[in-house]
């Protein structure tokens, strides 16, 4: 044990003093809580505010919402009293005689946190603590993920401190109490699972996720394309060789038989946990899937309330961009278009991409790469649109896909850099102080800024390897 705590003791550190600092953020949201007014309006300060930086006057527009008190507590309170989700009466709470609408369209999971959390003694903060305890342990599997990939634990304890003390996690998990984290958590321990070889257990954690947040079911995709292909087990059982058709790493090939197996196991689990909405599966599915709805602009010359998700169509009428611009914007998202011209090709390129067990390192930095690359764009491209808050499922793989070398396919060790440190802190602040209608951009620019990397660094590796295969043929000539 003490081994351990000496072979880790600045991962130790990071948790601890990151540990100290949560527990502050949550004491500074909740003394703001329990004065801010009534139930179901009771909330943390919502971030809009001004700070003097250098003689300039900054404004905030965080973007808080008071959704913990209205919604959050009111699903448990509903649930707790036998009250059955997805139904007509869980949709109508009464408080002090007067009716609030609280539509419930999330998968069961998160209700059952809701209502685990409102049963602790803790009290009105007990959902809170539950939140920000998996939003906090959320840095364990992005430590393993890093430290996996890179092969040194010092960048996993980079991109773990990175993640804890990021304000954009902090104020969305830690103060305002909103959803994301537990699907988060989930997600990236699939990662982690999967990447460490435990397919079956990734596979279900993952769904884990998915129940807990629809969002999730994107994340689902670069899983699915390596559960398709063998286990690296197997792979090396055979030798990793070239397959009979001589194009691909034996790690390569498909795993039918395999796949059926795990999506059996999955369906059982996902079965179990609705259980007993699955026993009306089209109303099911309708709250699931289909009851938050869409968001098609219709005034385009003014900017949509404050209360709406934002579209990229937003960020066209805020640049003053033609009507017919802004249009083809908004109907493209409205009608799925736009998500689905960005999304194919990503989901293709990880289903082509090559898995050789010799490297499955490099592959999995290029799958988490494109993960990054899809989420970006299923922000900017969400039929419904988003809230700041959504961004925190990118948080992970900011922190993780930070440098150059965390990006490419090849198998080298990573070294720390400030690169680490910097990039996810400037992105989490181009999220969170620009006002609403424009942040939208900067996720833009990162997706365009990611995507040009990646061509350069393909460029770069194709001049590397050419180059070296010049230089052998010189050698040899002189030889």
């Amino acid at each position: 044990m003490l081994m351990v705590i000496i072979d880790h003791w600045v991962l130790l550190s990071v948790f601890v003093s990151a540990a100290v600092v949560w527990v502050v953020v949550f004491g500074m949201a909740a003394a703001v809580f329990v004065n801010d007014g009534p139930e179901p309006f009771r909330a943390a300060w919502n971030g809009v505010g001004e700070i003097n930086l250098f003689g300039f006057t900054l404004p905030l527009r965080f973007e808080g919402w008071a959704d913990y008190d209205y919604y959050y507590v009111s699903w448990a309170d509903q649930f707790l009293v036998g009250i059955m989700p997805y139904s007509h009466a869980f949709e109508y709470h009464f408080v002090d005689a007067v009716e609030y609408h609280i539509p419930y369209f999330f998968p069961p999971c998160f209700l059952y946190v809701c209502a685990l959390g409102r049963i602790l003694p803790l009290q009105p903060f007990g959902i809170g603590l539950v939140l920000s305890l998996f939003g906090y342990f959320t840095a364990l599997p992005i430590y393993g993920i890093a430290e996996n990939l890179s092969g040194n634990k010092h960048v996993g304890e980079i991109s773990a401190a990175v993640y804890l003390f990021n304000p954009l996690v902090l104020y969305y998990t830690t103060y305002e109490w909103l959803n994301p984290a537990p699907f988060v958590f989930f997600a990236m321990l699939s990662f982690y699972l999967a990447i460490t070889g435990h397919r079956v257990a990734a596979a279900l954690a993952m769904v884990t996720s998915a129940l807990f947040k629809q969002t999730a079911f994107f994340l689902g995709i670069p899983l699915i394309a390596y559960l398709l292909k063998v286990p690296p087990q197997t792979a090396h059982q055979v030798g990793d060789t070239v397959s009979e058709d001589q194009k691909r790493p034996a790690g390569d090939r498909l795993d039918l038989r395999g796949f059926v197996r795990i999506a059996a196991v999955v369906i059982l689990y996902a079965g179990a946990l609705s259980m007993p909405y699955l026993f009306d599966p089209v109303n099911y599915v309708y709250y699931v899937f289909q009851r938050v709805g869409a968001t098609l602009l219709t005034d385009l010359t003014h900017l949509p309330p404050a209360t709406n998700p934002i579209t990229l169509a937003v960020v066209f009428i805020v640049l003053g961009a033609p009507e017919w611009l802004t249009q083809s914007v908004n109907l493209a998202t409205y009608y799925t278009v736009g998500l689905l011209v960005g999304l194919l090709p990503i989901m293709a390129l990880m289903l082509l991409e090559v898995k050789d067990d010799r490297n499955i390192k490099g592959y999995w930095r290029k799958l988490l790469f494109l993960s990054l690359m899809m989420m970006l764009w299923v922000h900017l491209f969400s039929p419904r649109g988003i809230y700041k808050y959504y961004t925190v499922a990118l948080l992970p793989f900011f922190s993780v896909l930070s440098t150059s070398a965390m990006c490419s396919k090849e198998s080298t060790e990573v070294h720390p850099s400030l690169w680490m440190v910097l990039i996810p802190f400037i992105l989490s602040l181009l999220i969170l102080i620009p006002d609403r209608n424009v942040y939208l951009i900067f996720l833009l620019i990162a997706f365009v800024a990611y995507a040009l990397h990646s061509q350069f660094s393909l460029v770069n590796s194709v001049f590397r390897t050419g180059g070296g295969l010049i230089r052998k043929r010189v050698r040899n000539l002189h030889s």
